[in-house]
């Protein structure tokens, strides 16, 4: 085995991206090898789908395979390809005159024998020059995936304050619109309470925005930060060994303070504020609702769809698989086609939950998903100690505390209007507007585990 790994030919131990031995070597879907921080930078700075830099065949995922060698002597990466040193950069002891080939593991200072031997350095452990330079280098590529991986999660972080940037202006004008469509239902002398909700509303919309322009910027800057270190670390590693103890532990001291210094994303969250009378004109139209119990449908597409969310809503574990949280659904016995109606549901013991209303043909059938005509649902989605609140008909987050009472739910079908509303807070938490209702409606609640 190792004679055979020994006649292998230079190219295949070499590095095609910056065409030196391997170091930390992985392969790749297609079975090209390449060091593990070249491929790294490589695939971060490509636009396109990630492919091969040798035979460009795309790879679907970031999915490497380590190298294991039978006999690691055998093979000329870096770490065996012995430094060149020149006679004048031989270090020698000026107080013995002899050559410094070990060095102590408490201060990481390269000895001499006899220093190794006196009262400061004689009960501190020593390695052979070689024997530390394997040492440190593997601490070398520890702290190197340490820093891309913290990279990768600023980068899904920043990733995440762009796209609420993006559609901050347009979610503050939509939630601006529900709010001024439930004002003129109410008396004059409410007018000037809505003045102030607007202008409260603008308000806090200024401020997180700004905080969220803020956090974007920082966790752009700590981008460029956390690259240029995982670049010097790489640059490191190609140097002779003599300075890598030293340098790594002000590396290592670099990489603790960037740790305590890295940006953490804003969690956007309006007030919620209280409509004065709008509980009590809802309770004018209060009905009862009761489960029809004899409808057997099952959303297994619905439920999928619900478990695919909460994942993409989970920043800190990319490798979340959709398995975490069952649900169970329920009908309304009563079909509604004319009126306003209003009822409420208890959310307290919920954490996890889908209310609102579905088009009737969707008891007969399984296959109704998130995307799907005809639902006005309402979503909670709890991740770690977060609440997400979402609607459907488009899919849309909403940045506002979620009831954690009685939730009402309000249909007004000839205006083509459904409102979700926070009974505790009496505040809107979102409404359907200008919708045309040409189908029977039933009442839907879904829960999920906590």
């Amino acid at each position: 085995m190792a004679s055979a790994i020994t006649q292998c030919s230079t190219s295949e131990l070499t590095c095609s991206i910056c065409t030196d031995y391997l170091m930390d070597p992985v392969t790749i879907c297609c079975g090209h090898r390449f060091c593990n921080p070249c491929l790294c930078l490589l695939w971060e700075d490509t636009l396109t789908p990630n492919c091969c830099p040798v035979c460009r065949e795309i790879s679907q995922q970031m999915y490497f395979k380590r190298i294991i060698f039978a006999e690691k002597q055998a093979i000329p990466t870096r770490e065996s390809v012995p430094c060149q040193l020149s006679s004048s950069a031989m270090l020698i002891c000026g107080r013995h005159q002899e050559i410094k080939n070990l060095i102590c593991e408490t201060d990481r200072s390269l000895l001499c024998f006899l220093c190794s031997q006196s009262p400061r350095h004689a009960t501190h452990k020593h390695y052979m020059t070689k024997e530390a330079d394997e040492y440190y280098r593997k601490k070398l590529l520890i702290q190197m995936k340490s820093i891309w991986k913290k990279k990768q999660k600023n980068q899904r972080n920043l990733n995440r304050e762009t796209n609420i940037i993006r559609t901050w202006k347009v979610f503050i004008h939509l939630r601006s619109m529900m709010i001024s469509g439930e004002y003129p239902k109410v008396c004059q002398y409410l007018r000037e309470e809505e003045q102030k909700h607007l202008e409260g509303l603008a308000r806090e919309g200024r401020i997180v925005f700004q905080q969220l322009k803020i956090s974007q910027t920082r966790m752009a800057k700590m981008n460029v930060l956390l690259r240029g270190m995982f670049e010097k670390l790489k640059e490191m590693s190609c140097k002779a060994d003599v300075n890598l103890p030293q340098d790594l532990g002000d590396i290592m001291k670099r990489n603790e303070f960037l740790r305590l210094a890295m940006p953490q994303p804003v969690n956007p969250q309006l007030s919620a504020w209280t409509i004065t009378g709008m509980s009590e004109r809802l309770n004018f139209f209060r009905v009862y609702i009761t489960l029809d119990h004899k409808i057997c449908s099952n959303h297994k597409l619905l439920f999928e769809d619900l478990r695919h969310l909460q994942c993409s809503l989970d920043d800190t574990d990319m490798s979340c698989t959709p398995t975490s949280t069952q649900y169970t659904s329920s009908w309304g016995a009563q079909i509604l086609t004319s009126g306003k109606h209003y009822w409420e549901v208890d959310l307290k013991d919920s954490c996890n939950w889908v209310i609102g209303l579905c088009r009737e043909a969707w008891t007969k059938r399984n296959d109704m998903r998130l995307d799907s005509e005809g639902i006005f649902l309402l979503l909670c989605l709890k991740v770690d100690d977060h609440f997400s609140l979402l609607s459907t008909s488009p899919l849309l987050p909403h940045y506002i505390p979620r009831p954690q009472g009685w939730l009402g739910v309000f249909l007004d079908y000839e205006c083509g209007i459904v409102s979700f509303v926070n009974v505790a807070q009496s505040s809107l938490i979102c409404s359907f507007l200008s919708r045309i209702f040409y189908f029977p409606l039933r009442p839907f609640i879904c829960h999920g585990s906590k």
